[in-house]
């Protein structure tokens, strides 16, 4: 997780990769979104959000990097292999573990209580209980794009930290 006040060099890589994480947001806010009413570019709108969040992801802890990063993969894969609830679960595991992330990191409001509200989400995708889906798809939405706006009002480096301290 990074330091902000801790300013480390940043090579043009370590910029690219903090704006596709950024970016990655936003399309996950548009992919919940959509997905009560466009359910199959909701999907792959997730899909791809996820997998822009666990490509540029930028956390000291290597166990906890991998760990999102191949819940994006097995999601990918479930895709390939026809198990889309499967795959929505594992963006959704990977968003939402970010979402945890970013409430320790930098104290955004409400962002603690994502990995609850996915879990309703899933639960509303999965068994097809309308209301359910697009109540929880409203409230996962606003907090994905209110991320997105907070991550965008801080610098780059917030989200690099302290290059020394990450596991290789």
């Amino acid at each position: 997780m990074a330091d902000p006040h801790i300013q480390s060099p940043m090579d043009i890589f370590d910029k690219l990769t903090v704006c596709v994480y950024r970016l990655g947001f936003l399309a996950a806010a548009i992919g919940v979104a959509l997905l009560p009413y466009r359910s199959e570019i909701g999907y792959s709108t997730l899909l791809t959000a996820a997998t822009m969040c666990a490509s540029s992801l930028h956390l000291y802890l290597k166990s906890f990097r991998l760990l999102l990063q191949a819940a994006t993969w097995i999601a990918l894969l479930c895709q390939m292999f026809g198990f889309p609830e499967l795959a929505l679960g594992g963006a959704l595991l990977t968003l939402s573990g970010l979402c945890f992330k970013e409430y320790f990191c930098f104290r955004i409001p409400t962002l603690n209580f994502m990995p609850i509200f996915v879990v309703l989400l899933w639960l509303g995708a999965v068994t097809q209980t309308a209301l359910l889906l697009q109540i929880m798809s409203a409230i996962c939405a606003l907090l994905l794009a209110i991320l997105f706006i907070q991550k965008c009002r801080m610098p780059l480096h917030f989200d690099i930290g302290d290059k020394t301290k990450y596991q290789i």
